[in-house]
C-alpha cells in the first residue's frame, strides 16, 4: 500500500509540472499554406472546342482528405506535419485549377462543376491517390498521383481512363519547401491531364 501511494503522489507531482509548463509556455504557431499551381506557359487554347464536360468534385481517400500537410520519412508509411495546414483541401484546390485550365485551353466548349444544372454531354471523375512530400532523402521530393476517367453521359459508356503521376523537387526539407514542390508537382499533373484531354475526347466533340 505504501509503495502504491508513493507512486500516486509522484504521478499527481508530475502532472502538476507538467501543467505549470505548458500555461507559462508558448503555444508553437500553425502555419497555414495556398496551394500555388502554376499555369502552362505555352498552353494554346484548343483549335476546335465542342461539347461540354461535368467535372466531378475529386474523390480523396484517407490521410489526404485533410488540411494537414502529409510527409512520409519511411517508405510505406505517412504522417501529418504537426504544424503545418493547407488554406483548403488540395482536392478542392487541384480541382478548381483542372477546370479553369480546360475552360481556358481545353477542347469542350464549357467545363462546369458537377450538379451546376447544366446539360453535358461528357463527365470526368478523379481520384486523388496520392498527394505528399517524400521526405525520406532530403530536401525530398513531391508526389502526386490521380487517376482519371471521362465518361458519355448518355449511356454511361467509359470512353478512356488513366493514370497520373507528378514530381517535383523540394527546395527545403520542411513545410514550407513540401507546399512548394506540392504546387509545381500539382501544375505539372494538370498539364498532362490537358493534354490527355485533347488526345482522348470522342470524335462526335471534335
Amino acid at each position: 500500500m505504501r509503495v502504491y501511494r508513493c507512486v500516486l503522489l509522484a504521478a499527481l507531482a508530475a502532472g502538476l509540472l507538467s501543467a505549470c509548463a505548458n500555461l507559462g509556455g508558448r503555444p508553437q504557431p500553425v502555419s497555414h499554406f495556398v496551394l500555388e499551381i502554376p499555369t502552362a506557359a505555352n498552353a494554346q487554347p484548343s483549335e476546335s472546342r465542342a461539347g461540354v464536360l461535368l467535372l466531378r468534385d475529386t474523390e480523396t481517400p484517407g490521410l489526404f482528405q485533410s488540411v494537414r500537410l502529409v510527409y512520409s520519412r519511411v517508405p510505406g508509411t505517412l504522417a501529418y506535419y504537426q504544424y503545418a495546414r493547407w488554406s483548403d483541401a488540395p482536392s478542392r484546390s487541384l480541382n478548381a485549377r483542372l477546370r479553369q485550365r480546360l475552360n481556358d485551353t481545353g477542347p469542350f466548349a464549357a467545363v462546369v462543376p458537377l450538379g451546376a444544372g447544366v446539360r453535358a454531354e461528357y463527365q470526368l471523375n478523379t481520384r486523388l491517390r496520392e498527394f505528399f512530400h517524400d521526405a525520406a532523402h532530403a530536401p525530398g521530393v513531391a508526389r502526386v498521383v490521380l487517376e482519371a476517367e471521362l465518361v458519355r453521359r448518355e449511356d454511361g459508356r467509359l470512353l478512356a481512363r488513366e493514370l497520373f503521376r507528378a514530381e517535383a523537387p523540394a527546395a527545403s526539407h520542411d513545410a514550407a519547401g513540401a507546399a512548394a514542390a506540392l504546387g509545381a508537382a500539382s501544375g505539372r499533373l494538370v498539364d498532362q491531364m490537358a493534354t490527355w484531354l485533347a488526345r482522348v475526347r470522342p470524335a462526335d466533340a471534335r
